[in-house]
């Protein structure tokens, strides 16, 4: 499809698409499949990331309730995609580039998966079944290894090169911490795909990049586009995606973006009598697939959002762990926020510039305060402790939801 045959769209068009595309509510399964990737991040002062995600699409959801779907019903599994995430066990084949893209990087720091030191590893494993990394290989410390993120245990670096390489997976968590075990028995049907090629691996992992995203901007951040190849060999794969009809080219005024199908039709279904474009409140995880490509939702949306956990604190204009608040197809607002012993306690709220606190618009604060009772829920808070700035309406909607 040439640049003169993209299907174009207004930025209030996009929106619509996104809005749609992410927030129909829906069983925790089916946004899995929606989705197709979950970023994992361990930090949970209101829930861990995966959490966060789908508390904002599953109704219902509590906190830690993706544990079960992925250590028990096997609806995901432990991963790699711009980051750590979780994906869906039938896409275990396309880890395959990521795969030898991450053995051949260990192997230049040292590291060889395929060591004898490496190989004892998988041996009790194998014999032992699943594992952390406190139970397998030798727990001395090596002197070399001091300072670094993986810790002083070389047996450490080693499980996390075979999981890297896919020699090992995580059967479930103890704590947080990887329980290692063969992929054969953490998969046991096998999940293959027979004669697939280099190329249709990566073809999938694009695709499932811009199906997690809806709209994703092929210059977006190299952040958003880490893939195990090249720009160069990325624009190639994605050129067979369109040739096949797995991925769409899109012009929303002026900017190119790639589109799935799945979620071009969210917007014909957001065009229809029955698509009526919601007017809820929704808290969303600061990691949330929609809020990757950031210059795409400034672009988009006007909502120009940074994250700042990993800022000095002096150097924070808005928080430790800011979640940004979409009302309808508008962000209206960000805070942070910490759940602790059953206490919700909001550090910060900031209001969008073209929001009034002393005065909200019609509707925002009813579903202000639905969107508090069940964040409330979600984290099994029952106390709330509110910062300055909310405004009586708000600060008002939030107290009717703890009541």
């Amino acid at each position: 499809m040439t640049a003169q045959q993209r299907l174009s769209l207004t930025r209030a068009d996009a929106r619509r698409l996104l809005v749609r595309y992410h927030f129909q509510l829906a069983p925790l399964e089916n946004v899995v499949r929606r989705l197709g990737t979950v970023q994992f991040d361990p930090l949970a002062p209101v829930g861990t990331n995966p959490d966060l995600v789908l508390q904002s699409r599953v109704p219902e959801y509590r906190r830690g309730d993706w544990l079960h779907a992925a250590y028990g019903q096997r609806l995901l599994v432990d991963g790699w995609d711009k980051q750590a995430s979780l994906i869906q066990p039938g896409d275990w084949w396309a880890q395959a580039p990521f795969h030898l893209w991450f053995e051949q990087r260990w192997r230049q720091h040292g590291v060889d998966v395929e060591s004898p030191e490496a190989l004892a590893l998988l041996d009790q494993v194998e014999r032992h079944g699943p594992a952390t990394s406190l139970e397998l290989g030798d727990q001395r410390a090596d002197p070399a290894l001091r300072g670094s993120w993986y810790g002083p245990k070389r047996s450490r670096h080693l499980l996390k090169a075979l999981w890297d390489a896919g020699r090992l997976m995580t059967h479930h968590r103890v704590n947080g911490r990887h329980a290692y075990d063969l992929p054969e028995r953490v998969l046991p049907s096998a999940e293959v795909v027979p004669g697939a090629t280099q190329d249709d691996a990566l073809q999938r992992l694009v695709v499932r990049r811009v199906q997690a995203v809806g709209l994703l901007r092929p210059t977006a951040d190299a952040a958003v586009w880490l893939l195990p190849c090249s720009r160069a060999e990325r624009n190639r794969i994605a050129a067979r995606a369109i040739a096949a009809g797995e991925l769409v080219e899109l012009d929303v005024e002026g900017t190119g973006y790639w589109a799935t199908p799945g979620a071009l039709s969210a917007l014909e279904e957001a065009s229809g009598s029955a698509g009526y474009m919601s007017q809820d409140v929704r808290f969303l995880a600061p990691l949330d697939p929609l809020m990757w490509d950031r210059g795409g939702i400034a672009r988009v949306f006007g909502f120009d959002y940074i994250w700042e956990v990993y800022k000095p604190q002096a150097l924070r204009r808005w928080g430790y762990y800011v979640l940004p608040v979409l009302w309808g197809d508008r962000f209206v607002a960000r805070f942070d926020a910490r759940c602790h012993q059953g206490t919700l306690t909001l550090l910060a709220w900031h209001w969008e510039p073209d929001i009034l606190p002393s005065r909200l618009p019609v509707g925002l604060p009813e579903a202000l305060e639905r969107a508090a009772r069940e964040f409330l829920a979600y984290l099994g808070a029952t106390r709330l402790v509110l910062p300055r700035g909310l405004g009586q309406e708000a600060r008002r909607a939030w107290q009717r939801a703890v009541n």
